[in-house]
């Protein structure tokens, strides 16, 4: 058999190529991490979003409570139904 001594095309060529495909996999794994890492972030500003948006849903449908409305109106404003005296207590 006749085996050269030397410089070998195909297993340059096969180092080529591994180097290659290895590269392409470690920059994908960066990207998924980044990725990842977004994705994360964006679930837990999500969550927070959700957190208010429930606390609002939940003013609102109190705000739209009668009983609700007319405590505020008698506490927080000082309001009196017609024929009615507003107490206020002294400091």
């Amino acid at each position: 058999m006749n085996k050269k001594k030397g410089f070998n095309r195909f297993a340059l060529f096969m180092f080529i190529v591994v180097a290659y495909f290895g590269t392409v996999l470690i920059s994908q794994q960066v990207h998924l991490s980044h990725v990842s890492e977004s994705q994360h972030l964006a679930d837990k500003r999500l969550n927070a979003a959700q957190t208010v948006n429930d606390k609002l849903r939940k003013e609102r449908d109190e705000l739209n409570n009668l009983e609700n409305i007319e405590k505020i109106a008698r506490e927080d404003l000082g309001l009196a139904k017609k024929d009615e005296l507003p107490y206020r207590a002294s400091k």
